[in-house]
């Protein structure tokens, strides 16, 4: 057994008050008819050969340690071959049902879905989804785990410490080191303390409408585009995508155009801790420069702001305190997801809205006979976020997913048609 890191065991137990499981979508040219035990046994033989999807969990009697991870089995209900929902609107009503049942309800880590004979107005496709735990990873692992599914290389595995096997001793050492657990915490936090600087990321802003609790309602939309098409200006990808929702979002919410950001998750490569965590990610604010009406001007702005958090994410200050977090005891850090999920809505807020964008590679995986066409992603939403946007590109084809809930997803058909023209 092996001990998980504090980043990957917050994300498990996030998922006990919350709903974070992620959603990766892939679409394949359905080539024509495959039967479901090939589906499945095509899938089955594949993930067999992936150490990510062979691991279970182990818990720690009252959280007095880290989750163990521990050896699993492929289980019998991994891959669900789901009817035919028909056209593409019907297939994204289906999946959006599919984040009414996390896995955490049955104690598995993965399922694969799928669905054949989606209709649209390009060709038929089967779509292909990939809900998975957070536990397992941040975007960019998870991707790599996709893409081990349909053709591509497994993800380098994952070592850790080993474990005290017996998960009663594991908790009471845990509960003995408590106090030097703390003592190294409050060590490596005065090290952050004294290394921080200012640092000039968005100011917060006022919460909008999609700033409340989406309650169990969820609606996905999505619009595929080729990828010179959302490199607005020249910028890379997700600039550009910024720089077209500061074109919609102040008039969707009803917002001030000088206060519209977004919170954007970027992933890091060195994070300081010895337990090498799956998640390696941190979410910034972003402002969108709305106000500024030249796309250029506000492209170049965007962009500017993106790399400044690229490069503060490995800053000395930020390596010390993601230090000083890895080394807090684990009851603590369990309480503290807790404390979190239960604390009362904030006053304002870092973005209007979150983005998560990932580059799934080449367009060179396969399934049932049929080529990748377009990949597409669901960020969760939360009670602080009721609209979220996933940026996926694969190959030529970029993907901008939308999720909304409670009353926001009301009038979501709007807003992609204004995003749709706003990339014309």
């Amino acid at each position: 057994m092996h001990t998980m890191s504090p980043a990957d065991a917050a994300m498990f137990w996030a998922a006990r008050v919350a709903d974070n499981d992620q959603f990766l979508l892939f679409a394949f040219d359905d080539v024509g008819p495959v039967s479901d035990d090939e589906m499945i046994g095509e899938i089955r033989r594949r993930a067999a050969g992936i150490a990510d999807l062979q691991l279970g969990v182990a818990t720690v009697p009252g959280d007095l340690d880290f989750p163990r991870w521990v050896p699993s089995t492929v289980r019998g209900d991994a891959v669900v071959v789901h009817p035919s929902p028909g056209g593409w609107a019907a297939c994204l009503d289906a999946i959006a049902g599919l984040a009414r049942t996390q896995l955490r309800e049955d104690g598995s880590l993965w399922r694969v879905h799928v669905f054949g004979d989606v209709a649209r107005d390009d060709g038929p496709i089967r779509v292909v989804v990939l809900q998975i735990s957070h536990a397992l990873g941040d975007g960019r692992r998870a991707t790599a785990i996709g893409r081990a599914l349909f053709g591509g290389e497994p993800p380098t595995p994952s070592d850790a410490p080993a474990a005290v096997g017996d998960g009663l001793l594991a908790a009471v050492r845990g509960g003995i080191m408590i106090g030097p657990h703390l003592a190294r915490a409050t060590a490596h936090g005065l090290a952050a303390w004294a290394a921080a600087e200012p640092e000039p990321g968005a100011s917060p802003v006022a919460p909008t409408r999609s700033n409340a609790a989406p309650a169990t309602r969820r609606e996905l939309r999505t619009l595929t585009l080729p990828r010179d098409r959302v490199r607005i200006e020249g910028a890379r990808v997700t600039v550009g995508v910024l720089t077209v929702l500061a074109d919609v979002l102040p008039s969707y919410l009803d917002a001030a155009p000088r206060e519209a950001s977004v919170e954007l998750t970027l992933g890091f490569d060195d994070d300081g801790d010895d337990r090498l965590p799956r998640n390696r990610f941190q979410t910034v604010g972003i402002g969108l420069h709305a106000h500024v009406h030249e796309r250029a001007r506000r492209a170049e702005l965007i962009g500017a702001e993106v790399a400044a958090a690229r490069g503060r994410a490995g800053s000395a200050s930020r390596l010390a305190a993601r230090r000083a977090a890895a080394s807090a005891p684990a009851a603590l850090a369990s309480a503290a997801v807790r404390l979190g999920a239960a604390s009362p809505a904030p006053a304002t807020v870092t973005g209007w809205t979150v983005v998560s964008s990932v580059n799934r590679g080449a367009a060179d995986l396969s399934f049932g006979g049929g080529g990748v066409r377009f990949t597409a992603g669901f960020p969760a939403l939360s009670r602080t976020h009721s609209l979220t946007h996933g940026v996926h590109g694969i190959g030529d084809a970029v993907t901008v997913s939308v999720c909304a809930g409670g009353p926001v997803a009301d009038d979501v058909d709007d807003y992609v048609a204004a995003l749709a023209r706003a990339f014309d």
